[in-house]
């Protein structure tokens, strides 16, 4: 039936040439749970200006992220390609140049492409303006961390945005609009991404930011409505991801792959005047995204989209994963696969859910549903091995190279030795939590605390590869150097791809009088970096001493 409907809506929208395409805008509201809007059953809060965006549109009731990280994310929606096979599956890692992306294609064929972000994650230096004449992001980070998926400065400090992770909602949106009035009449496509819901909260919790992002984007449509742009465009609202507030005892998101921080809402404005579905049940994923505005709009999908329409099939498996626990501390990755209602979770210890009976995800059922545990691992196993991962961009092979020729090894896509544990991270909680209490101890100035909480997690998992390169940056704040050099020696050589790991191991040698061993660090680091100034600084220094 929702086949049929928007089968109608094809034939009721004649795309006569690609002039003739109407506006396409997708806005990414970060870190948006679906179940807090009140089109999806919310009744804490109301979400008005949020639930406009269904006017006319289709609610995707079950709409599932393909990795709950910013970047990875993003990434696989616009690049309809999974984490594990774009290499894309930490913050702070680079998309390669030469990606295909929906913005693009959209480019190729007509379209007038802009993006708008609120995020440093999605700065202009993360790859992801390919396809976009114009890219708006005021934040220009240098050094970059996969281990822990952060960005730094490295360098001096400059701008309005500098130093900060985040611009404000209004100023995102108004710059969007400024774009969309300067291209009024041309067929475009803007992105407009978010990102005032994320952590630190603000206004009063999650549910204050909700209720001011609910109210600028309320603005937001009213104002194309006043353009006279919400009528014809095809505009679509939705989040990479949602976050966790204390299920399954995680705060925020990455750690474990439930629908707490899977679940997105999708809520896809159609044009005037067509028929349409009002709501979808059936489970898709934001892979897919991109093939369905391709469908729609009547333009080929490239070979490299690994996505399939919306209007293509009714039922599809729906693949999840979340490797930032293996790559920061060796612990073992969680991959995900939707079917229907059920979801199977592969980990050490793997669950099954019925997500119809059980939506919180509370009562594992594979023990008795073994039938169909195995056979959609062996879905999810088939779906790893059909989507290869990319090769690896020329620049990060010359590091590996680099990295090798001093003794370090280098695996994995965050560039990481996976030597740790490989432990279930629903056994890891406990020291999960440890390590999150040192780091709150570290942003208040309890240092000494948050030494004996990373002392006593490593005491417990040696492998911790993270929590030893903040308990070697702690002891270089407290001038511990012969302790700093001890760990972060081994973080070093556990991360060679972490620019903070080779820059502090540097640091720690430099101050210990290794003069000759800093310079050669330094320079490992630099490479990593080449636009950190506070590395060229050290180099600079140690080849022309006073």
């Amino acid at each position: 039936m929702h086949r049929a409907r928007l089968l109608l809506f094809l034939m009721a929208v004649p795309l006569c040439g690609v002039a003739a395409g109407p506006p396409v805008i997708l806005i990414s509201v970060d870190t948006l749970r679906a179940d807090h809007l009140s089109a999806y059953g919310y009744r804490k809060i109301s979400t008005p200006g949020l639930d406009g965006y269904a006017q006319h549109g289709t609610v995707y009731a079950n709409a599932d992220a393909q990795v709950p990280l910013t970047l990875p994310s993003h990434t696989s929606m616009m690049t309809s390609t999974y984490p594990f096979a774009n290499g894309i599956q930490e913050n702070a890692q680079k998309v390669p140049a030469g990606a295909t992306t929906l913005a693009g294609v959209l480019r190729a064929n007509g379209y007038k492409t802009g993006a708008f972000i609120g995020s440093v994650f999605l700065e202009q230096e993360m790859g992801l303006d390919q396809g976009f004449d114009f890219y708006d992001s005021p934040f220009h980070y240098t050094a970059f961390s996969p281990l822990s998926g952060s960005v730094f400065f490295g360098g001096a400090v400059n701008g309005p945005n500098a130093g900060k992770d985040r611009r404000d909602a209004p100023l995102v949106t108004r710059a969007a609009l400024q774009w969309l009035r300067q291209n009024n009449g041309q067929p475009v496509f803007a992105f407009i991404h978010l990102y005032d819901m994320h952590k630190p909260y603000r206004l009063g919790g999650y549910d204050g930011e909700l209720a001011y992002v609910d109210q600028v984007l309320g603005s937001f449509r009213q104002t194309l409505g006043s353009m006279g742009l919400w009528e014809k465009s095809i505009v679509i609202l939705t989040s990479d991801h949602g976050e966790s507030l204390g299920e399954h005892d995680e705060y925020s998101h990455g750690y474990f792959a439930y629908e707490a921080t899977l679940h997105v809402p999708l809520v896809i404005h159609w044009p005037a005047g067509i028929n349409r579905p009002e709501r979808v049940e059936m489970p898709v994923g934001l892979i897919d995204l991109a093939p369905t505005l391709l469908d729609v709009l009547k333009i080929a999908k490239p070979t490299s989209f690994a996505g399939t329409s919306f209007l293509q099939e009714l039922s599809r498996v729906v693949f999840g994963e979340t490797v930032h626990a293996q790559d920061s501390f060796g612990w073992a990755p969680v991959r995900t696969l939707r079917q229907g209602v059920w979801k199977y979770v592969e980990s050490p210890k793997p669950e099954l859910y019925n997500l119809a009976q059980d939506p919180g995800e509370l009562h594992n059922t594979i023990a008795a549903q073994t039938k169909l545990a195995t056979g959609m691992r062996n879905q999810l196993h088939q779906l790893l091995a059909t989507n290869k991962p990319v090769a690896t961009a020329p620049a990060v092979q010359q590091n590996r190279v680099l990295l090798n020729s001093l003794g370090y090894l280098s695996t994995g896509p965050a560039g990481t030795v996976r030597s740790g544990s490989g432990a279930d991270l629903k056994d890891r909680l406990p020291e999960f939590r440890m390590y999150e209490d040192a780091v709150f101890a570290l942003a208040q100035g309890r240092t000494r605390q948050a030494v004996a909480q990373l002392e006593q997690l490593l005491a417990r998992d040696p492998g911790n590869t993270l929590a030893r390169r903040d308990l070697g940056s702690t002891y270089l704040d407290l001038k511990q150097y012969a302790k700093a050099r001890l760990h972060l020696e081994k973080a070093a050589h556990a991360a060679p791809a972490d620019y903070p790991a080779q820059y502090l191991f540097g640091l720690a040698l430099k101050n210990l009088g290794f003069s000759k061993e800093a310079l050669t660090q330094f320079g490992v680091a630099c490479r990593l970096a080449p636009e950190a100034q506070q590395c060229r600084r050290q180099l600079e220094e140690l080849r022309s001493p006073r």
